[in-house]
């Protein structure tokens, strides 16, 4: 293939991003209330007399934005402009709907996945967890293979997608880089040259993030343009007949089957269940995967000691801090700025902050539950805890010992230089990554799922979420 050819997806992908940025920025400053400006007519068309109601962000596509945003600047161009302006709308028309895009470049906004304002994923999402949510649905519906049309993306999907390219390109990079510098000299105190220099990265992050969170919001809730009922069901919909040969691999295929978006009310999430469950569920898909009847009677055995030894093992569930993810908003901007505190800030305040939270839930610290009635959630909160305390306390004793494993390495590589810690970048943002970007992702995807066999279809069998695919119990 040509690598021109080959540039082409890539291209096509920022041309969307930067569409999409300049139209979330637009519409985010004038969608103010139901008379927003962009809500202009469409172009003719054969549905015009149809009836139209005022869309948010899930359901104004690119294509009818670019209307909206285009009618509102014509007549305040010069004569000759105006006498284009038609074939333009048209050659951009034409532009947008030839260009598609891979649902799986494609990240939804959760209000599109079906959730109300109940659903667990809008409190605990980040945009990789988010992005794997609607990979998983979308091989569960049969959509993993299709393409979006430019002119079809929807601005929420849009806005998603720039947020998810943004955040893995630009933030996990320099939140790690951020963790990664070293103190260089010391200011006064405990404020240190490579503190400063992080500072605006740290509140430049902070910002951008709440930005986005104001933005999705927003536009998810605003008046942007006018559809009919036609082109509601249509908005941000795979071209129906275009579909890539390449196939989604059998596993990932038989546990989109098993999962579907949590709701409270009708399907409990996966990190509400006890591990005792889990135990057992997975036992089950083990057994069915094996054919040997020995190998079966043994994981049979295996199963229940493990579940006999977490019945008998206690553990005082209320002493595991609340996750990050609960603090309230005092308590996220109170842990923010302590995790600049050296020594004191990050796990050990997090850990401080949320057993605070849990303190004043009227949580009786005193009270034990044995591991098999333990939480999914619960567990994973703990082993992240664990995890941070352990990294955390890790780099305290590296600092306080004047090394740093990456100082180290280059001293035995270049012997002679008498290289310190101060003067490379620190591991600390290394190790602390697999805890961040990988076990908050998974635990978010957990809480934002439900096993399809705990859907509750007599509560409520015409929901959204009621599509999905039985493939087997476990």
């Amino acid at each position: 293939m040509p690598r021109s050819n080959r540039r082409l997806p890539s291209i096509r992908r920022a041309l969307v991003i930067s569409v999409s940025v300049v139209l979330a920025a637009a519409l985010a400053v004038t969608a103010v209330d139901r008379t927003v400006s962009v809500a202009s007519a469409a172009p003719p068309s054969a549905q015009e007399d149809a009836p139209k109601e005022c869309v948010g962000s899930q359901f104004a596509t690119l294509g009818k934005v670019y209307d909206s945003l285009f009618d509102s600047f014509v007549p305040n161009l010069p004569k000759a402009a105006r006498d284009q302006a038609p074939a333009l709308k048209a050659k951009a028309h034409k532009d947008m709907a030839a260009m598609r895009v891979s649902t799986l470049w494609v990240s939804n906004h959760p209000a599109q996945l079906g959730a109300d304002d109940k659903a667990p994923i809008l409190t605990y999402r980040d945009p990789i967890s988010q992005w794997i949510v609607t990979q998983l649905i979308n091989v569960r519906e049969g959509q993993a293979t299709k393409a979006i049309s430019v002119e079809n993306l929807t601005l929420a999907q849009a806005v998603e997608t720039a947020w998810l390219y943004l955040y893995v390109t630009v933030i996990v990079p320099l939140t790690i880089a951020r963790r990664t510098m070293p103190p260089i000299g010391t200011v006064f105190g405990p404020i240190s040259i490579g503190t400063l220099v992080t500072l605006p990265i740290f509140l430049g992050i902070f910002a951008a993030t709440q930005l986005y969170k104001a933005i999705s919001a927003k536009l998810i809730d605003s008046c942007i343009v006018s559809v009919t009922k036609a082109e509601k069901d249509q908005a941000g919909k795979p071209i129906k007949d275009l579909t890539f040969t390449r196939d989604v691999p059998g596993i990932v295929k038989d546990l989109a089957g098993q999962v579907m978006l949590a709701d409270p009310d009708h399907c409990p999430s996966i990190g509400t269940l006890p591990l005792s469950r889990i135990a057992t569920r997975t036992s089950n898909y083990l057994r069915y995967l094996n054919k040997d009847p020995r190998v079966d009677k043994q994981i049979v055995r295996l199963t229940q000691q493990l579940q006999d030894g977490m019945k008998r093992a206690k553990v005082p569930h209320n002493m595991i801090p609340a996750d990050p993810a609960d603090f309230n908003t005092a308590e996220t901007i109170l842990s923010s700025v302590l995790s600049l505190v050296p020594y004191v800030g990050g796990a050990p305040s997090d850990i401080a902050i949320g057993l605070t939270h849990n303190y004043h839930d009227g949580a009786d610290f005193s009270k034990t539950k044995s591991l098999s009635d333990l939480s999914v959630t619960k567990s994973l909160t703990a082993a992240y805890y664990a995890y941070a305390i352990s990294t955390h306390l890790l780099i305290v004793a590296w600092d306080n010992a004047g090394v740093d494993p990456a100082a180290q390495a280059a001293n035995l590589l270049f012997p002679g230089l008498n290289i310190t810690g101060d003067m490379l970048p620190r591991s600390s943002g290394i190790i602390s990554a697999p805890n961040i970007y990988g076990l908050v992702v998974f635990h978010n995807v957990l809480r934002s799922m439900c096993l399809t066999e705990d859907y509750d279809e007599s509560a409520n069998r015409n929901a959204p979420n009621a599509k999905t695919k039985r493939l087997r119990r476990f």
